[in-house]
């Protein structure tokens, strides 16, 4: 009886993220126009707030590259920001997310770096995501690079102050061996071959 009623406390918490994701892009529209640049797909709530979205998943991207993955992440994310991190338990809010990257990544050779495939926006304009793939590069403990691929998923929502926030950052790796040695091999993530 009482595993039961923890396996509903843990639905009860989780249902209400998985609702609100849901009608949010219940309110998102269409499937798009080519965007004119980087061959990005994106649909939805017009095209200035699309590629407003865009542009924000971008320099997001830009700045991990520039002021490392924490800052950015504590920069991007909305205060009350969920993760969803492939193979993890969800980590909830800026402050814990920030945190937990940042002693994740403290003392490694680790670097995240991604690129949207397309975005969507509702047509209110101020709830919208993006998704693409990503690749991660560390060392691993024999001291050889390790590449990993995955896809990610950013749900974005408009701040008081008119600003893209992330408010449910999820990511799905893509099997690892696989994936790391087809590019370890090549030296080109795009040369990866699609698995069977």
């Amino acid at each position: 009886m009482l595993e039961q009623g923890c396996l509903m406390t843990d639905r009860i918490v989780v249902f209400p993220l998985y609702l609100i994701i849901l009608l949010g892009l219940a309110g998102c529209d269409g499937y798009g126009d080519a965007a004119k640049k980087a061959g990005i797909s994106v649909a939805g709530g017009g095209e200035q707030a699309r590629t407003s979205l865009l542009e924000r998943d971008l320099e997001f991207a830009n700045t991990v590259a520039q002021s490392g993955l924490a800052e950015a992440y504590r920069l991007y994310l909305a205060e009350d920001a969920v993760q969803l991190p492939d193979g993890d338990w969800p980590l909830q809010g800026r402050n814990t997310i920030y945190q937990q990257i940042r002693n994740a990544t403290q003392d490694s050779d680790f670097s995240l770096s991604w690129k949207p495939a397309a975005a969507e926006v509702s047509v209110s304009g101020d709830l919208g995501y993006t998704w693409g793939t990503y690749w991660l590069e560390t060392v691993d403990e024999t001291g050889e690079l390790l590449v990993l691929e995955g896809n990610y998923l950013n749900v974005w929502r408009k701040s008081a102050d008119d600003v893209w926030e992330v408010v449910v950052d999820i990511s799905n790796q893509i099997t690892t061996d696989y994936v790391a040695t087809a590019i370890i091999d090549t030296g080109d993530q795009d040369a990866a071959p699609s698995p069977e």
